[in-house]
């Protein structure tokens, strides 16, 4: 895969076993997936690690080398986006209304993230789907305006894959060039099986 940039991406929340997809005031959006488009000012970064073992372990007898194994898999997204409304913000890492404020609840919500990203040889796309996982917040770095310009602060968030009990496993893969490829929507029902697609706009932050 020879690959560019980020076309989009989407975030969604789901029920605390992993297995239902929230919908409308208690997830992200009406069909529960928030598509990360202009509403956010896009993605700036996905930066995807451990989609494999860490390293590779040998197990040597007789003077050989007689096994090897990788070690288990650690899937995580370091995510920069550009402008989250607080209260999604709110929704993906954990925080509680108290008073007029927020502040950190007790447990994680159980979220996922799909980044689509675009072939550099055709017109095709890869995703990197993460149907269950715990968004936490980036640091923040908040720098003076000077005279000269002035230094705007995105939203960080990294994600932690966790098993899905929809997939069985940490994550999926899909491409466009798959001849089992079928489209967007179905790749959205194998990994969020209660998905439903609808006519609003799902990138309208709730």
């Amino acid at each position: 895969m020879l690959l560019h940039g980020i076309k989009t991406a989407w975030f969604f929340l789901k029920s605390t076993d992993g297995k239902t997809l929230l919908v409308k005031a208690n997830g992200l959006s009406d069909n529960g997936l928030l598509e990360l488009g202009h509403d956010v000012l896009g993605v700036a970064s996905a930066e995807i690690k451990g989609l494999d073992g860490s390293k590779l372990e040998k197990i040597s007898g007789n003077n050989t080398v007689q096994y090897s194994y990788a070690d288990p898999l650690n899937p995580t997204v370091a995510l920069t986006v550009n402008s989250i409304k607080m209260a999604t913000y709110a929704k993906l890492v954990g925080l509680e209304k108290k008073g007029t404020g927020w502040q950190m609840a007790d447990t994680k919500p159980v979220g996922g993230c799909v980044i689509k990203s675009p072939h550099m040889t055709d017109d095709g796309f890869t995703y990197f789907c993460f149907p269950s996982g715990n968004f936490l917040g980036g640091d923040k770095k908040l720098d003076s305006d000077s005279d000269s310009k002035k230094t705007p602060v995105t939203d960080a968030l990294n994600f932690a894959a966790i098993d899905d009990p929809n997939i069985d496993d940490l994550y999926r893969i899909y491409d466009t060039s798959d001849p089992d490829w079928q489209s967007e929507d179905a790749m959205f029902k194998e990994i969020l099986p209660d998905y439903v697609k609808t006519t609003t706009v799902s990138g309208s932050q709730v």
